[in-house]
């Protein structure tokens, strides 16, 4: 047993080392819900996976997935995103996001929450989110995440 637990923290590499790149923002909210940009950097050498975000100015929060095929986007829940060793995770619309399931009266245009993102390996980290007008929302998503790191 003690020989199997060795063998699967051996596989799991080196440690992760995460930080947020860049601002984290959200949508002013639109017919319940609103979507999260942010940045997910891992400067370490082993991989990550998130398994939750959460927060108080919400019902929930959720991770999709948009996809295009023949032409129709579609949108599917995920359970966790991996943060592979050496790499950046960007969350943006279109793709891969974080969606605010029914934002309470809180989440305005100027306003800030803090969200709680849960680590596999890392545990948990808690980031402020700005909430900004759907435009300037869409503009940021071409921002190069680590200008401001």
């Amino acid at each position: 047993m003690v020989a199997v637990a060795l063998l699967a923290s051996a596989c799991a590499g080196g440690d992760p080392d995460l930080r947020i790149a860049g601002d984290v923002q959200a949508a002013q909210p639109v017919s319940g819900a609103s979507q999260i940009v942010l940045a997910i950097a891992n400067d370490g050498d082993g991989d990550d996976t998130l398994i939750e975000a959460s927060t108080d100015a919400a019902l929930g929060v959720e991770m999709h997935l948009t996809t295009i095929e023949d032409g129709r986007a579609s949108m599917g829940q995920l359970d966790e995103v991996d943060l592979p060793a050496g790499e950046v995770v960007n969350f943006r619309p279109g793709g891969l996001h974080l969606m605010l399931i029914v934002p309470d009266d809180t989440v305005v245009e100027g306003a800030t929450f803090d969200l709680t993102l849960a680590f596999d390996r890392s545990g948990a980290m808690t980031v402020p989110v700005t909430v900004v007008d759907l435009l300037d929302l869409a503009e940021s998503t071409f921002d190069d995440p680590d200008e401001d790191a």
